[in-house]
């Protein structure tokens, strides 16, 4: 069975409405060109530089309900990034996660953000995470598994600790189909000029070349915008794309919307 996987660098703004449209256009083109499961970057839904006070007055899941029902129609599953108000034993708290979406629109799992930064302001989630999607689509049944990382996941390290070894390490020994990774690059006035954002670009294509070379694709996909939701003409802080085995097997261009597609044989 093949699956055609994709990924959308799109402008994340601060501005929900103006994040809806954008990601509604990338389920349009996934429609059009027979995508199977479609991955956004780290809060495309919700913007990234928000509060939690402000993440839980916007009603996200009024949206992430439209979004939703918008790709179930075109028969897309859809890998949503975004922040989310998320309840936990001891009150409600603000996560950034990728919402994985079944092509008739059922949630089938969450992940949630481990290496969280000081920007983020948010509850670090727990890891790794394996996502099984299956259905049935026009040329037969699907069935394939996905592991995630968000952003700094992949790169970082907090406390002598580094979530990637670990978790890449789980999904290998459990045969992980694919790797998806949304980010949200750190661009913006006070993170520096375009030879710093080319240096955090090289940092993070460093690290998908490693982390490619346990022997599972990895689709990665990153906001073409600030990281305040403000217009970028420059690079994005990593490459968007696929990578296996230390070849990236496709890239989106270095800035701008662009969109981009691979077929797995799964």
């Amino acid at each position: 069975m093949k699956i055609r996987v994709a990924g959308a660098q799109i402008p994340v703004s601060k501005y929900i409405e103006n994040n809806v449209k954008e990601i509604k256009l990338a389920l349009d083109w996934a429609a059009n060109n027979k995508v199977d499961i479609l991955l956004t970057p780290e809060g495309a839904l919700s913007g990234y530089m928000k509060s939690f006070d402000e993440i839980h007055k916007e009603n996200i899941s009024h949206y992430e309900k439209e979004v939703v029902l918008y790709a179930a129609e075109r028969g897309v599953c859809l890998a949503l990034g975004t922040l989310y108000p998320e309840s936990k034993p001891f009150g409600i708290v603000k996560t950034s996660q990728i919402r994985y979406y079944n092509d008739w629109g059922h949630h089938v799992s969450t992940y949630e953000k481990q290496m969280v930064i000081p920007a983020d302001q948010a509850y670090p989630g727990q890891g790794p995470v394996i996502t099984r999607l299956e259905g049935i689509k026009e040329t037969g049944r699907y069935d394939f598994t996905v592991g995630s990382f968000i952003c700094n996941d992949l790169w970082g390290e907090l406390n002598q600790r580094v979530v990637a070894n670990e978790n890449l390490q789980h999904y290998a020994n459990n045969n992980v189909n694919l790797i998806f990774q949304s980010t949200n690059g750190f661009r913006s006035n006070v993170a520096g000029d375009d030879s710093s954002n080319y240096k955090l670009r090289e940092y993070g294509n460093i690290h998908l070349w490693m982390a490619s070379r346990y022997g599972i694709p990895i689709v990665t996909v990153d906001s073409c915008n600030t990281i305040d939701g403000e217009f970028h003409n420059g690079s994005t802080s990593s490459t968007s794309g696929v990578i296996y085995n230390g070849e990236w097997l496709v890239q989106a261009r270095e800035n701008a919307t662009d969109y981009f597609y691979y077929d797995f044989d799964m």
